[in-house]
């Protein structure tokens, strides 16, 4: 039987998207001037990945990865590469995808990849994308178990402060929903500060503020399903319980229960993760 207490001494993001006995597949050299197959590659971007990856970060009315995320991936030749490689495996596996370990640990990294698109440094996606890059690096510091260190503001925030665009306006009920994700982001950001430096995982306390903030939401189940995982094994019965239910939510939806591929991906990734 696994033992969901187990917590790996070190983890990177690589090993937590490796499946055991898959290959890395060969990625392809893209030319300096122009990429093949870039409408298939947009087609994927915007139908299997970029809504998914707006609901797992909640980026709210602004779409960010849906609205901006693409341009970005245009610019970065590795990664057209590994889209490429992924499709390659998606063309020659139409019939096992949910079987072949290569396939699913190359979706694992493309979807990591697309991921981190708002955290990359040679843009500047403004305060959305430092928003969601600060919500990106809490959720790897969690699978990682590496204490998380949100950046802290610097002068250079604030000397433009008066020149800032004025918010779109919002109804009251889209300024609460907001209010409710950017708090539980704060938390989940605060419980993933709260690892111990020696990997044994979140602070259960820290755990348990973020479930009154589920409200309901797939992509928030995920994430606190998640953090339940990388808890800190306190003895508590209760707890014990929970972190098993979180498995087994975890594992439904990396077979099929979700409702969208970014979630089920991250879902197994987690899973692998913190498997004994």
């Amino acid at each position: 039987m696994t033992d969901i207490n187990a917590r790996p001494a070190k983890r990177s993001i690589e090993s937590i998207c490796t499946i055991a006995g898959a290959r890395v597949p060969s990625v392809p050299p893209i030319p300096p001037d122009s990429v093949p197959n870039l409408e298939s590659i947009r087609q994927v971007y915007d139908i299997a990945f970029a809504p998914g990856l707006d609901k797992l970060l909640e980026s709210g009315p602004t779409r960010w990865f849906s609205r901006q995320g693409f341009p970005l991936l245009c610019a970065n030749r590795t990664q057209l590469g590994n889209m490429l490689a992924y499709l390659t495996l998606v063309s020659n596996h139409a019939d096992t995808a949910t079987e072949n370990a290569t396939l699913a640990s190359q979706e694992a990294r493309i979807t990591w990849a697309l991921l981190e698109l708002c955290v990359r440094p040679e843009h500047d996606g403004g305060e959305e994308a430092d928003r969601l890059a600060r919500r990106c690096r809490a959720l790897e510091s969690i699978l990682t178990g590496e204490p998380f260190s949100s950046p802290t503001a610097s002068l250079a925030d604030f000397v433009h402060q008066d020149e800032a665009e004025p918010e779109p306006r919002s109804s009251a009920l889209e300024k609460q929903l907001g209010q409710r994700s950017n708090e539980f982001w704060n938390l989940v950001e605060a419980a993933a500060t709260s690892q111990d430096p020696e990997g044994e995982g979140i602070s259960p306390l820290a755990v348990q503020e973020c479930r009154r903030f589920l409200d309901g939401m797939e992509s928030r189940d995920v994430i606190y399903s998640i953090m339940l995982l990388g808890s800190k094994s306190s003895g508590n019965g209760d707890l014990t319980s929970e972190r098993e239910l979180a498995r087994r939510y975890l594992a439904s939806q990396a077979n099929g229960r979700a409702t969208n591929q970014v979630l089920a991906t991250v879902s197994g990734m987690a899973l692998r993760a913190f498997e004994g």
